[in-house]
């Protein structure tokens, strides 16, 4: 048996004081028995802002015929502002108490938005609009007590804002002399079905503990949206290294130079050639310093891709990324040619520093 409740905190950073806020939550009759309140999820994924790119949120909110996937707000699509806000742009970044979040640092994976918005205002499995609902979207600055902040109302606002919050919540959580919501720390919190109590065992449980201070009334549905309804942790596209030739180079002028990247299909789609290649990165799409050889399917489709040599990879495959570069007169030194999977025009895979170091004598 579900019941719906009313429960939410945000936190006011202008004032630096704490907010109630008004969200509503299904909570689940039965626990799931692998629910950890004490980590709700891991660091690494909390923060991984790249997780998803504007075209990856697309994508997402199309899948589940949500209204967002047509909305838009000063020009920007709701993909577009999930994306930019998890990048520190717009309220997504400020400083306060010592600690800054900008767009060099960015604020927090955009599942972990996604997830908010259906956790707060059920806003991914809304198919009409309801403006209530956008206005207060992430439940910021929405007090139990009644009404909402107008000065926080919008979609835009309510994204941007919870956004930098999750991430000043993450910061302050260790290394910086606060008292509560402090990595280690116990916590006891009053639910609908009693007091449960736990210990902040990392940075991003505390974060969406100090957002909404209570277990069953908000936290174990996060959990539960993130990792079982929408299942984040296994991404439609992603990757693990496995191995790569001819690491560290040396090309004379004029010489070229064949190079082999084989990496492992860990996603739940099938790969196909043409959609996902090797791309350049840092940054993205860059033209390499070095002249580019080779075409087809060994070799580059365009002056920023290589293709699969493969037609297809299935999930658990491998996949083998071949191409030629040539040194056509570069002033001597040590470059670094850096690399990255990509699903054209659904997302960037995961960022794991792939490069080849290539010396000019």
């Amino acid at each position: 048996m579900s019941m719906m409740i009313k429960r939410h905190l945000s936190w006011q950073r202008i004032l630096g004081v704490a907010v109630l806020a008004v969200a509503v939550f299904v909570i689940p009759g039965r626990v799931s028995a692998s629910f950890n309140s004490s980590t709700l999820i891991p660091d690494g994924t909390f923060i991984n802002i790249n997780r998803l790119d504007a075209g990856g949120i697309q994508r997402f909110l199309e899948s589940k015929n949500s209204y967002l996937k047509n909305f838009s707000e000063g020009g920007r699509s709701a993909a577009q502002i999930i994306y930019d806000a998890s990048h520190g742009v717009g309220d997504a970044s400020g400083s306060i108490n010592g600690i800054t979040i900008n767009r060099s640092t960015g604020t927090v994976n955009p599942q972990v938005l996604l997830v908010t918005l259906q956790k707060e205002q059920s806003l991914i499995s809304k198919t009409t609009r309801d403006d209530n609902a956008l206005n207060k979207a992430m439940g910021y600055a929405c007090p139990d007590s009644g009404g909402c902040n107008s000065r926080y109302a919008g979609f835009t606002k309510q994204v941007e804002n919870a956004a930098w919050q999750f991430r000043y919540n993450y910061e302050r959580a260790q290394g910086h002399g606060y008292s509560d919501y402090q990595v280690g720390q116990s916590f006891c919190f009053d639910d609908y079905n009693g007091t449960h109590c736990g210990k902040f065992n990392n940075r991003a449980t505390s974060s969406l503990y100090r957002y909404t201070p209570h277990v069953y009334n908000g936290n174990y549905n996060f959990w539960n949206l993130f990792f079982n309804t929408y299942d984040f942790e296994n991404l439609e596209y992603s990757h693990t290294y496995v191995t790569q030739t001819n690491r560290d180079p040396t090309l004379a002028r004029g010489a070229s130079t064949k190079f082999t990247l084989t990496v492992k299909n860990t996603g739940t789609s099938t790969w196909r050639k043409g959609v996902v290649n090797l791309g350049t990165a840092r940054g993205l799409d860059r033209v390499s310093a070095f002249t580019r050889e080779g075409s087809g399917p060994s070799g580059w489709s365009a002056s920023n891709r290589v293709v699969m040599k493969q037609s297809s990879v299935a999930p658990g495959a491998n996949a083998t990324f071949e191409f030629y570069l040539k040194n056509d007169g570069l002033s001597p030194g040590h470059y670094r040619e850096y690399f990255r999977l990509v699903a054209d025009g659904i997302t960037w895979m995961e960022d794991y520093g792939i490069y080849w170091e290539i010396t000019v004598p």
